[in-house]
């Protein structure tokens, strides 16, 4: 009776232990569907949400604001936040929604010379060995 008892004190513990615990994103198992920078660029996937993994190439400080360079093997694009801007050189994970600023030039017949730019949702803690990267179609 008391083995049974101790048995079941132990349980409760062991629960209420791992119950209170915190886990950390990290921990998380998380399989993305990372996109290629250059296979996002294009007018038809305007306005969609995407995960882009890359290395910061440049950046570009501004009020409240600011934009950094990431890029893949691909190609690059400018991602602009509001969150602090990653350190050039690192490797990152995002996500973000696939935006076009349009520029047409009167001297240029009206041609609209704009370009793709992301704007950060959110940036992610992920392990390099639980990302998926495949093409988004």
């Amino acid at each position: 009776m008391f083995n049974k008892f101790k048995t079941i004190l132990i349980l409760l513990l062991v629960t209420s232990l791992i119950s209170c615990g915190k886990i950390t994103e990290t921990a998380i198992k998380l399989n993305l569907n990372v996109s290629r920078i250059s296979k996002i660029q294009t007018k038809g996937k305007i306005d969609r949400q995407v995960y882009l993994k890359g290395t910061v190439e440049s950046q570009a400080p501004f009020l409240e604001t600011g934009a950094y360079e990431l890029t893949d093997d691909t190609g690059s694009i400018w991602i602009f936040t509001t969150a602090e801007l990653p350190e050039v050189g690192k490797e990152i994970t995002i996500k973000g929604k696939i935006r076009y600023q349009s520029i047409v030039v009167p001297e240029l017949g009206n041609q609209d010379v704009g370009d793709f730019y992301v704007e950060e949702i959110e940036r992610l803690e992920v392990e390099n060995s639980n990302q998926e990267e495949n093409e988004q179609q």
